[in-house]
């Protein structure tokens, strides 16, 4: 017969298998701190370099510390009349295009997942497709578009291309699926509309997943680059991004400091964007990679 282990015996097991597990999770701490200390340098280092003046980096350029500290670089960054024009120009872009896609993809998702029409299936495999359609793709024809409308330079040509999203339009009838559709029926006997059941029953239980898109939408507007670029050359039209490599690009030699300075200036609002928001962004990773 086998030895039945003791209490104490089990208890030594049990204290080893914790032991064990301590140290496990010490060295994944540590990997981890050490990959995030490495991934910080860059970043310290750009910060360094913006508080730094122009000879002082040129001499040194690998230097982590301000040393000597200057605030002459974002002085001459906030020193530009056009600085808050291109900050609001951004947070116009990106708030109605946030609004406009939220709204239009939403109202897009319902259809197709409680209203029954004529080739709604094959219509949304249509949207699908958009899925698969690289943006480099559609750039050329994009850009031709809004020339023969003749709306480059403006906000429109800002706003109105990244409106229509597919992976907002097929997520949200994913999570409208999922609604009992008791509730709507209940609504409508009560006499609601479908704008009426859209507005009252699905909106507020959706909201989770609006926030996610809202706030992913927000993001990527306010960081879009190769767009605006090439859509508005109007320095009163451009956005926060286009402006300051604009505003850095006066001379054939680099200015790491004047460079780094406006870098930080564009990207910090979005770092505080990303503290306020934390939990939501989380959240919404979780949502669109099926976690939840």
């Amino acid at each position: 017969m086998e030895s039945v282990p003791s209490i104490n015996q089990l208890g030594a097991q049990q204290a080893e298998r914790e032991k064990q597990q301590t140290r496990r999770n010490l060295a994944i701490t540590a990997a981890m701190s050490i990959f995030a200390f490495v991934w910080l340098i860059p970043i310290a280092w750009t910060l360094a370099l913006s508080f730094r003046p122009e000879d002082s980096i040129t001499a040194n350029l690998t230097l982590l510390l301000p040393l000597p500290f200057t605030a002459e670089n974002y002085d001459f960054v906030f020193s530009s009349s056009r600085i808050p024009r291109w900050f609001l120009n951004s947070l116009i872009v990106a708030s109605l295009r946030t609004f406009l896609q939220l709204m239009i993809c939403s109202l897009a998702a319902y259809s197709f997942a409680r209203v029954k029409f004529p080739f709604r299936q094959t219509v949304f495999y249509f949207v699908l497709i958009g899925l698969m359609v690289p943006g480099q793709a559609t750039f050329i024809p994009v850009y031709l578009l809004f020339s023969n409308l003749k709306l480059l330079n403006s906000f429109p040509a800002l706003i109105v291309p990244g409106i229509a999203s597919p992976f907002a339009v097929f997520l949200l009838v994913q999570f409208f699926k999922g609604i009992p559709i008791e509730l709507e029926e209940a609504a409508r006997l009560d006499g609601a509309s479908r704008i009426g059941v859209y507005w009252r029953i699905f909106l507020p239980l959706s909201t989770p997943v609006l926030t996610a898109l809202a706030i992913f939408t927000f993001l990527g507007a306010w960081n879009e680059y190769l767009w605006p670029l090439v859509a508005a050359t109007d320095p009163e039209v451009m956005t926060i991004t286009i402006g300051l490599t604009n505003l850095t690009a006066t001379t054939y030699t680099a200015n790491y400091g004047e460079t780094m300075a406006a870098a930080w200036t564009a990207g910090l609002p979005i770092v505080g964007f990303f503290f306020v928001f934390q939990k939501r962004i989380i959240s919404g990773i979780q949502i669109s990679s099926g976690i939840k």
